[in-house]
C-alpha cells in the first residue's frame, strides 16, 4: 500500500508540474537555461574529485557539458561515487560486531593448502577468504540445472534458508520458488528474502505479501522511490547467493525469471553457469549474505548481528562440517569503493597464465588494465580465447563489447561469438587448473561499482567440468576472423566506436 500511495503522489506531482509547464513558460525558460549553464560547472567539480577512474571521469565530464540536463540528471542516478553512500556507515558497527564474533570460524588457510597453491596465498592477501581444501564443488550448467537443484535445497531445509538475488521476477519460476519458501516457513524453517531493490523492482506487494503473511523476513537490499526516480542506480548488489541449513549453498551467474529456462522470445535459449558448494566454504558465504542483511535491514528491523553471531545461535549459523579433500576453495567479495579485491584476483590469476585463458562474459567491457594483460598474454603466445554472447539483451554494452574485437585479433586473442544466442556465465579457467565462477562480468561495473562475489578454485572435482563446458560453448560458437570484421558497414563501425566512448559508464 505505502508503495502505490507514493506511486500516485509522483504521479500527481508529475501532472501539476506539467501544466505549470505551461502557465509558466516564459519564466521558465531562463531559469532552464541559467540551470544548463551553471549545473555542469557544480557537477564537474565534484566529478572531478570523485574516486573513479580517468576514463570514467572523461566521460562523465563529457555528458555533462555537452548535453547538460541529460548528463546532470545521468550523473545524479549513475554517477555518485561510494562515499556518498552513507548507509553502510550506520551498520558498519553491527557488521564488526559479526565479524568480532565470528572471528574463530573464519577459514585460515593450512601450510598444505598454501605450499600446493601458491596463488592461494596471494589471493588472500589481496583481499579473498583463506583457502579451503574440504569443500566440495558442483558444477550446475543452464537453468535447469540450477532450478532443480534450488528447489531441492529449499525442500530439504531443516533449520533456516537465506536467499538472495540481484534479479528476482514475478513468473512461473518466481512464484514456484516463491511458494517453496512459503511451504518451508509454514513448516517453521526461518527463512531470510533479500533482493536488489533496483534489479527486482518488478517486485511488488502482490508478490511480497503472502511472503510476509507466512512470516518469512523480507528485505530490498537499497529500495529505490520510484523506477523512474532513481538516484541510487549504481552500487547494486549483484551477487546471487542462497545458503541452506549453513551446509548448502549455490551461487553463481544465475537470477530467478524464466529467460533463465530460455523462456524469452527476443533472447532465445540461455547459456549460464551455476555452483554449488558443501563444506567449510559456505561459512564465508553465510557471513556475505548476513552482512547484506544487516546492512538492508538496519533501521527497519530489529534482527542484529546477536542472533546470528552469538554463544547461542553461532553454531546454527556458522556450520563447520569439512567434506573430503578436494583441491582449494576461496570466496572473492568486492564492494563499492576502493575495494577491488575482485579485479585484482583477476589480475592475479590472468598474470599467471602458462598455457591457456578462457573467460566466458555477457559484457566484454574491460577496465584498461584487464584488458593490456590479455593482450601481452595473447602476444606471448598463451592460448587467450573469449566467448561473448551472440545476441545481447542490452543495446549499448552489446555494440561496446563488438569494438574491442578488431584489438583484441591484433593480439592473438581469439574471440568467438556464441551462435546460440544469449551466454551469461561469468566463468574463467586458467591452464585448465584454476577456476573462477561467479556474478561478477569482465566489466567496469562488476569490477569498481556493484557488490559482487566470486569463487577462486584450484583443482576441484568442477574444474574439469568446467574444462568440457568450455569445449561445449567453442562448438556452439562462431570464431571472429578479419574477413568477418572488415564486412562490418560504416554505420555498424560508427554505433561501435560511439558506444566505446561511454563503455566507462556502462
Amino acid at each position: 500500500m505505502k508503495r502505490r500511495v507514493i506511486q500516485l503522489f509522483i504521479m500527481v506531482l508529475s501532472v501539476i508540474l506539467l501544466v505549470g509547464l505551461f502557465v509558466w513558460l516564459d519564466l521558465l525558460i531562463p531559469l532552464l537555461i541559467g540551470i544548463a549553464i551553471v549545473s555542469p560547472f557544480v557537477i564537474g567539480w565534484q566529478i572531478l574529485f570523485d574516486h573513479v577512474q580517468p576514463q570514467g571521469k572523461l566521460a562523465w565530464l563529457l555528458t555533462v557539458f555537452f548535453i547538460p540536463f541529460i548528463g546532470v540528471l545521468a550523473w545524479i542516478m549513475f554517477g555518485r561515487t561510494p562515499r556518498r553512500h552513507r548507509r553502510f556507515k550506520r551498520t558498519s558497527s553491527e557488521i564488526r560486531m559479526l565479524r568480532q564474533a565470528i572471528e574463530s570460524e573464519k577459514i585460515v588457510t593450512s601450510p598444505d593448502i598454501g605450499s600446493t597453491y601458491p596463488l592461494t596465498r596471494s589471493l588472500e592477501k589481496l583481499g579473498a577468504s583463506g583457502a579451503d581444501g574440504h569443500t566440495s564443488t558442483t558444477l550446475l550448467i543452464n537453468g535447469e540445472e540450477k532450478f532443480e537443484a534450488l528447489i531441492e535445497a529449499i525442500n530439504g531445509a531443516t533449520d533456516h534458508i537465506h536467499i538472495q538475488y540481484y534479479l528476482f521476477r514475478t513468473d512461473d519460476i518466481s512464484l514456484k520458488v516463491r511458494d517453496a519458501l512459503i511451504k518451508k516457513s509454514n513448516e517453521h524453517v526461518t527463512v531470510r528474502f533479500l533482493y536488489d531493490g533496483l534489479g527486482s523492482q518488478e517486485i511488488g506487494e502482490d508478490f511480497i505479501e503472502p511472503l510476509r503473511e507466512s512470516r518469512v523476513h523480507v528485505q530490498a537490499f537499497d529500495p529505490v522511490l520510484h523506477p523512474y526516480l532513481v538516484f541510487n542506480a549504481n552500487f547494486r548488489n549483484h551477487q546471487k547467493l542462497i545458503v541452506v541449513d549453513g551446509r548448502i549453498a549455490l551461487t553463481g551467474g544465475l537470477n530467478v525469471g524464466d529467460e533463465y529456462l530460455g523462456k524469452d522470445e527476443k533472447l532465445g535459449f540461455w547459456r549460464d553457469t551455476h555452483l554449488r558448494l558443501e563444506g567449510p566454504i559456505v561459512r564465508e558465504l553465510q557471513q556475505l549474505f548476513v552482512e547484506n542483511w544487516l546492512y538492508a535491514g538496519q533501521g527497519t528491523i530489529d534482527e542484529t548481528w546477536d542472533l546470528f553471531a552469538d554463544e547461542e545461535h553461532l553454531s546454527r549459523y556458522f556450520v563447520n562440517e569439512p567434506k573430503g579433500k578436494n583441491g582449494a576453495t576461496q570466496l572473492l567479495v568486492t564492494s563499492p569503493g576502493n575495494d577491488v579485491t575482485i579485479r585484482d584476483g583477476f589480475m592475479r590469476l590472468l598474470m599467471d597464465a602458462k598455457e591457456s585463458i578462457w573467460l566466458t562474459t555477457p559484457y566484454f567491457i574491460p577496465p584498461p588494465e584487464l584488458l593490456a594483460i590479455l593482450e601481452v598474454a595473447g602476444k606471448n603466445g598463451i592460448d587467450v580465447r573469449i566467448v561473448v554472447p551472440g545476441k545481447g539483451d542490452e543495446w549499448f554494452s552489446f555494440h561496446a563489447t563488438e569494438y574491442y574485437f578488431e584489438q583484441l585479433l591484433k593480439r592473438n586473442i581469439k574471440v568467438y561469438k556464441y551462435n546460440r544466442h544469449f551466454i551469461h556465465a561469468k566463468t574463467l579457467l586458467i591452464d585448465g587448473k584454476v577456476a573462477f565462477v561467479g556474478s561478477a562480468n569482465f566489466d567496469f561495473r562488476s569490477m569498481y561499482l556493484n557488490h559482487e562475489m566470486m569463487i577462486a578454485q584450484f583443482d576441484t572435482t568442477s574444474i574439469q567440468e568446467l574444462h568440457e563446458t568450455f569445449l561445449n560453448d567453442f562448438e556452439e560458437s562462431i570464431l571472429i576472423d578479419w574477413t568477418m570484421l572488415r564486412k562490418k558497414s560504416s554505420r555498424k563501425r560508427f554505433i561501435e566506436a560511439f558506444c566505446h566512448i561511454f563503455s566507462p559508464l556502462l
